[in-house]
């Protein structure tokens, strides 16, 4: 039976997890182009982690997160903007230095609906 110092380990692996993912910036992963091609200018606000939902297998892990974003359309003075949630998942590779966000998608498809 796992002792109360594997919780705080589990804990702390969960943490930096979620920690990982929020820092991540979505330009760089396939998301990306499904996010962008909302409006002339989306803008990630921020990435919603639920810690308490993430999974770790052996090195491995992977979980649910919200996107919020501000999609804007047109020019400044008469433009548009309007704020949209998307919900996504993440995979990664627990590293010596750290969690390694290996994919992140998300669903966009209640924008077109």
């Amino acid at each position: 039976m796992p002792g109360p110092d594997a919780a705080n380990t589990d804990a702390a692996v969960l943490q930096a997890v979620a920690t990982a993912v929020r820092e991540i910036d979505l330009s760089g992963t396939e998301a990306w182009a499904d996010l962008d091609a909302l409006s002339s200018n989306t803008h990630v606000d921020s990435v919603e982690v639920f810690a308490d939902e993430i999974k770790v297998r052996g090195g491995s892990f992977e979980g649910p997160i919200n996107v919020h974003c501000t999609l804007n359309y047109g020019s400044v003075a008469d433009g548009l903007t309007v704020s949209e949630t998307f919900p996504g998942r993440f995979e990664g590779s627990l590293s010596p230095a750290g969690p390694v966000i290996l994919r992140l998608k998300v669903d966009t498809s209640s924008f077109y609906a």
